[in-house]
């Protein structure tokens, strides 16, 4: 029996030296009904040729190419020339398992709308991590609103490709999984787990930026999409659990990518305007219950930065 069809979303930018890896894993696949798109985003380098020597040698590989709009710009062309009944989304420089898209559509259920699967992530020494698509058994976030914050990555869910096209992702900004996957998540009726590792995500050293940008504040701009079309559709028992990601990632995350700036100088003023845009989009954060779960040190860190002694929390990172 002919599985669903698939769309298997692959956006690819200057990754020549990481591409190979990342197809031989997509023609290894061991699920037929599978079409591949990969969306070249404006390369600079080899990646065009690359992707067009697979298409011309497997019949279900659609090279498809665009002016450079960025990865959600890039996911969202090659959503809108997709023809599955689901879509899955790989990153071009990682790699996903023989089975990736088999053991996902061999967990779908009668009105299941999305699979999760865990995920490994790879560090350039060999070393890998082993990262959790969350835990639970078939549910939904009727049932578990929770749900709303498990792995918020595109790549290691199948999703129904009708939910996919209601919300596409924001063009232009950082986070745009987080900006989305909770969307998805709340329109899914049904979500099954695959307790298995089928994505391996590439952590490269030179992919993470130390340096002062004023982007990595879209995280707010993610939060607060999401919040919105929670508001807008009458969702209010997710509001108080997406709430919490302006502590994790507004405040926490943000905060440690900030102490970790090359320059020096700009870590006090981004702290301030971190706080600045925490305050903004959620006033009444202090009260937030999943602060008490963090450890002694962050709460006084989180204190701290609420009563704007920033130089003191610069000096607890070790920051002169």
């Amino acid at each position: 029996m002919v599985g669903p069809k698939v769309s298997l979303i692959v956006p690819i930018y200057n990754v020549e030296s990481y591409l190979t890896d990342c197809l031989d894993s997509l023609i290894r696949q061991d699920y037929e009904n599978l079409e591949i798109i990969l969306v070249d985003d404006g390369s600079t380098d080899s990646s065009l040729d690359i992707a067009n020597r697979y298409g011309q040698n497997h019949p279900n590989i659609h090279v498809l190419t665009k002016p450079n709009g960025g990865l959600s710009d890039a996911r969202n062309y090659g959503i809108d020339h997709s023809s599955g009944e689901y879509c899955c989304f790989v990153d071009s420089d990682d790699w996903v398992a023989d089975q990736y898209v088999s053991a996902m559509v061999q967990a779908l259920d009668d009105g299941c709308d999305m699979v999760v699967c865990d995920m490994e992530y790879v560090y350039d020494d060999g070393q890998t991590t082993f990262s959790s698509g969350g835990t639970f058994i078939g549910s939904s976030v009727t049932n578990d609103p929770e749900l709303i914050n498990i792995n918020n990555s595109a790549c290691n869910k199948l999703i129904k490709t009708t939910i996919v096209k209601s919300f596409l992702f924001p063009k232009g900004k950082n986070y745009e999984d987080l900006a989305t996957i909770p969307v998805w998540i709340a329109l899914s009726h049904h979500i099954n787990k695959v307790d298995q590792p089928l994505y391996f995500y590439r952590q490269r050293s030179g992919s993470i930026a130390h340096s002062a940008n004023m982007k990595i504040f879209d995280i707010y701009d993610a939060i607060d999409r999401c919040m919105d079309y929670f508001k807008t559709h009458g969702l209010t028992t997710l509001i108080p659990i997406m709430q919490t990601n302006y502590i994790r990632h507004g405040l926490d995350l943000t905060t440690l990518r900030i102490k970790d700036f090359d320059d020096p100088t700009q870590i006090i003023p981004y702290f301030q305007y971190n706080m600045s845009r925490l305050n903004a989009a959620y006033p009444t954060w202090r009260k937030d219950p999943s602060i008490a779960s963090y450890p002694f040190k962050k709460r006084l860190i989180f204190s701290l930065l609420a009563c704007r002694h920033y130089g003191l929390v610069k000096r607890l990172y070790g920051k002169n």
